[in-house]
């Protein structure tokens, strides 16, 4: 049996053992609804509308600002006489509109831009990361459901078929073709049926509630498994892009660029900064009764601060650290990202390699199976074969099965540390 009609068989086992009536929910689906539904996702989603927001703040530092302050009050002045005043009820009140537009911060404003361009960038590219992440994460989901299942219908029917032998020894036990042993032993495999029967079920409740917690839905009717992702053709080619357009390599360069401009926002301090103003004031009753004064004026305001006791020095030492440690983050990612790209890329050519073993494997037991059944049947040999022969029969479908939901789990998991979404 070849491994395509192998893959097409156990597929059919397991639309057989789909529940019926309601609409079978496909892979990408599921991947979509668990993107929709997921907590963690929504929670990088927040971050990067921070990081938008953090961008827009730094960006304002380039524009105009314009003040409007006042006050009033209400009171009694008492000059003593001087200028003719005595004592005098007032209604002080003040009003000022100012307008201020920054013409040189030291690069203070462009850095405080640019580190938060960057942050929004890994902002973006550890969400699309996430994103991807949590698909192959519903992918190894949903086909875990479809494997649990599939191996507790193998396990029924093992049962079933242990159930039968252990009936058939029976009866040729008290006719008296064969010993107590061979009884004894088909009851054992039996009993071992039974409990492997009890861990499939187990194993199946569990996948289930693992797909309820990651795609938000129950999985009560599964399309069938579908073809693994398509994959870069050779494992340079998918370190190449890993090394080009991997979520979590691009947030740390971003990152790291950001530090970069955070050392040159903290030595903007030292520099001198200058603005120009305009501002239009109305007093009224500021000094003694009858007081009025409006005025406008257009002028620069200059700040350059010449001594902090060592706190620029300080803030600039800091970030050059910060800046050394995100650079060492970016060759920890790359390191970290090859190592993960080659597993992957092994688990898939394992994977590969386990599927075709497993059809061989299980073509092979399906023959040997027949054959000692019918062996069994003419007395050519013992009831403990045919038990052997159902065990290696059971065993050789379950990896089968296995190693299929495999292949498509590693394929999404690859495709995950290449590119986010």
């Amino acid at each position: 049996m070849s491994s395509i009609r192998l893959i097409v068989a156990l597929g059919l086992a397991a639309g057989l053992a789909a529940p019926q009536g309601a609409l079978a929910l496909s892979l990408q689906e599921a991947i979509a609804l668990a993107q929709r539904n997921n907590p963690g996702l929504a929670q990088t989603k927040a971050q990067t509308e921070v990081a938008e927001a953090r961008l827009a703040q730094a960006r304002a530092g380039r524009l105009p600002a314009l003040t409007l302050s006042g006050e009033a009050g209400q009171g009694t002045t008492d000059l003593g006489g001087f200028f003719g005043f005595g004592q005098a009820d007032v209604s002080p009140r003040a009003a000022a509109l100012e307008l201020r537009q920054p013409l040189f911060t030291g690069g203070a404003v462009s850095a405080a831009i640019e580190r938060a361009r960057q942050g929004r960038e890994a902002a973006l590219a550890q969400a699309g990361g996430a994103k991807a992440l949590l698909a192959a994460q519903a992918a190894e989901a949903y086909v875990a459901v479809l494997s649990a299942r599939e191996i507790l219908a193998l396990n029924e029917a093992q049962v079933r078929q242990m159930s039968e032998i252990a009936d058939q020894a029976g009866w040729r036990f008290k006719g008296g073709e064969t010993p107590r042993s061979d009884l004894a032993q088909s009851q054992a495999r039996l009993a071992e049926a039974r409990a492997g029967l009890a861990r499939a079920s187990g194993d199946f409740a569990r996948t289930r509630a693992h797909f309820a917690s990651v795609v938000g839905v129950e999985p009560n009717s599964l399309e069938l498994l579908p073809a693994p992702p398509s994959i870069p053709p050779s494992l340079d080619e998918a370190m190449a892009k890993a090394m080009q357009s991997s979520p979590a390599l691009i947030a740390a360069q971003a990152q790291a660029r950001a530090a970069e401009a955070g050392v040159r926002y903290a030595g903007a301090e030292r520099l001198p900064s200058l603005a120009l103003t305009a501002t239009a004031s109305s007093v009224r009753d500021q000094f003694f009764p009858g007081y009025s004064a409006d005025g406008m004026t257009v002028g620069v305001q200059g700040r350059w601060t010449l001594f902090a006791g060592g706190l620029i020095n300080g803030r600039v030492a800091e970030a050059r650290a910060e800046a050394r440690g995100a650079q060492s983050a970016v060759e920890s990612a790359r390191a970290q990202i090859r190592e993960a790209v080659i597993g992957a890329w092994e688990d898939i050519q394992t994977s590969r390699a386990l599927v075709e073993a497993a059809a061989d494997r299980a073509s092979a037991a399906t023959i040997a199976l027949e054959s000692v059944r019918h062996e069994v049947r003419v007395g050519q040999k013992p009831t403990l074969d045919l038990l052997d022969a159902e065990r290696d029969a059971l065993a050789a479908q379950s990896a089968g099965v296995a190693a299929r939901g495999a292949a498509v789990a590693a394929a999404y998991h690859l495709n995950a540390l290449l590119n986010g979404e």
